[in-house]
């Protein structure tokens, strides 16, 4: 009888142990849920850390501290973390889509849409899995599904504006101008302060030709939130089709100022600062932004044109310029008629004349990718590689 009840005491104290353990890994779960929503990440992984301590097949825990992770730049820890979740739920959703964020962020765009196809397998009627997965292809350049993603995102719901947005985005790319402004016209009409609109609005006047109104609508969305990056962006870009290169630097400048990491801004100032002849401060930029993301294929074909193309014979570097022309277009898969253009000016500043004159030939059969100025420079370059002579810009 007495080893009966000692047997049995001794499992009742493993089950309250047991169950005291799962008190303590749930509250320490809910106080690092907390510590995430304020942003305090390393709070929030110090919390998550104990909880899969005290119940290491919880896999929510594990997700949610890997996108604490990720908030940190912790790409690995975040990657292990999402493994792990999926090893313990094979059907996390938030693990998926957490970590097809993720690979895009870093470039690894197959993996971002191999992530997003299993979000949609899992949960066909949730709008944001083809925001997420249109996104993707929008990344790829295959606006097509991403336009069907998109739409299919708004039939599921129809009051997302981020579907409708990044549907009026991706009319943008494909310069179907009048849906474009349609979609962004219907987000106004459901919300009048959704930012975003008013400046993919501006876009499309901007792409118009109608710069007037373009400037209109990105200072409509200033005054709404004077600090949006992306109305500094847009209205950066509208001076640099006036050609006011100073504004266009004072407004990159001010996205660089909210928003030191961004990739974009450095490579649109780093045009304008080009377009001033200032290449030393171009070069500086491409060189922030390639830091930033080593895979920016507008910075390593900008930083390549400059380093093969610069009149200032200190700053050319040919063989430099080559490698980064090179990788510009792998990334975009031969498809971007400028960077094959930037390709050909490299190859012909390391005197590989042929190669310059193949490549040149190849960008030209696009002339619609060249702006009308521009793309007469483009065949006048052509003729000077067929003379054996490279490109200096002027």
């Amino acid at each position: 009888m007495r080893a009966i009840r000692w047997g049995g005491s001794a499992a009742l104290v493993m089950v309250l142990v047991a169950l005291g353990r799962a008190d303590e890994a749930a509250d320490a779960y809910k106080e690092g849920a907390a510590a995430l929503e304020k942003q305090d990440y390393d709070k929030a992984i110090t919390l998550f850390s104990r909880s899969v301590k005290l119940n290491p097949k919880s896999p929510t825990a594990y997700v949610l501290r890997g996108f604490a992770h990720s908030r940190k730049g912790e790409r690995d820890a975040a990657l292990a973390d999402y493994a792990k979740t999926l090893e313990l739920d094979p059907t996390n959703i938030r693990a998926y889509t957490y970590r097809g964020v993720l690979f895009l962020s870093i470039g690894e765009s197959d993996k971002a849409l191999a992530d997003f196809n299993e979000a949609v397998k899992l949960d066909p009627d949730n709008s944001l899995t083809y925001v997420n997965r249109g996104g993707v292809h929008n990344t790829k350049r295959d606006y097509d599904k991403a336009l069907a993603d998109f739409t299919k995102a708004v039939e599921l719901d129809p009051k997302s504006l981020d579907a409708r947005y990044s549907r009026g985005r991706t009319h943008l790319y494909k310069r179907d101008l009048d849906k474009a402004l349609a979609d962004f016209d219907k987000i106004l009409e459901i919300n009048p302060k959704f930012v975003s609109a008013y400046v993919g609005r501006g876009d499309v006047y901007a792409e118009k030709g109608d710069l007037d109104k373009a400037f209109s609508e990105f200072n409509k969305a200033l005054e709404i939130d004077p600090k949006n990056a992306e109305a500094y962006q847009a209205r950066g870009d509208a001076w640099m089709e006036k050609e006011d290169y100073d504004k266009a630097i004072t407004d990159f400048s001010r996205v660089l100022k909210l928003n030191p990491s961004d990739v974009r801004a450095h490579v649109a100032r780093a045009e304008a600062y080009s377009e001033k002849k200032e290449h030393e401060k171009a070069i500086a930029d491409f060189k922030a932004a390639l830091k930033l993301y080593a895979r920016s294929a507008d910075a390593l074909a900008g930083l390549a044109w400059i380093l093969a193309t610069c009149p200032n014979e200190d700053l050319r570097d040919g063989k430099k310029a080559l490698e980064h022309s090179k990788k510009a277009c792998e990334l975009s898969e031969y498809k971007e008629p400028t960077f094959l253009d930037t390709l050909a000016a490299c190859y012909a500043e390391n005197g590989q004349f042929e190669k310059a004159v193949e490549w040149q030939t190849k960008a030209l059969k696009s002339p619609d990718a060249f702006p009308k100025k521009e793309l007469e420079k483009a065949k006048r370059r052509l003729k000077l590689y067929m003379d054996g002579k490279p490109y200096r810009s002027e």
